[in-house]
């Protein structure tokens, strides 16, 4: 995978957890191979992406972080992760896939993306169909959030 599929889901991720969540920093940890295909994170939105590159986004975090992803936006803290906080999590990502779309686009790639489906436990065998996956960890006052990509131009074999 090439790493220069990431940049537009950082750019989006960036401008989403400043403009939607209020967060004023956002400092991003290493980038990385994932080799495993377990989830690492309490809560997991995946989305798919297809068109002239294909794969998925998977955005991880924890329970408590989704919850104060759901404060930031309503000024309430959910007293347990229900609901509305998968909801908002599912939101967040579906929106920074979406501008992550629209960058693509800018530079020449057509592509469209799937609803979100959220995964909730760690230890989920998710696959990439043999796509490597490039992780990047978010660090922001609501907590971490984990940006793991999976790409490829569309047709291209998966890697043996």
């Amino acid at each position: 995978m090439r790493a220069e599929y990431i940049r537009p889901f950082l750019a989006a991720a960036v401008e989403v957890l400043k403009t939607d969540f209020g967060v004023d920093r956002v400092e991003r940890g290493e980038l990385r191979i994932e080799t495993s295909y377990y989830t690492t994170q309490e809560v997991t939105a995946i989305i798919g992406m297809t068109g002239e590159i294909e794969g998925t986004a998977m955005f991880g975090t924890n329970k408590t972080t989704a919850r104060r992803m759901v404060e930031a936006v309503t000024g309430t803290l959910p007293p347990v992760f229900d609901e509305l906080a998968e909801s908002a999590f599912a939101e967040f990502g579906n929106v920074v896939c979406g501008r992550a779309s629209m960058l693509f686009e800018q530079q020449g790639w057509q592509c469209t993306i799937s609803p979100p489906t959220v995964v909730i436990g760690r230890g989920a065998i998710i696959s990439n169909g043999g796509i490597q996956r490039l992780v990047v960890p978010l660090e922001t006052p609501l907590g971490e959030v984990q940006l793991a990509v999976a790409l490829r131009p569309a047709g291209q074999p998966a890697r043996a």
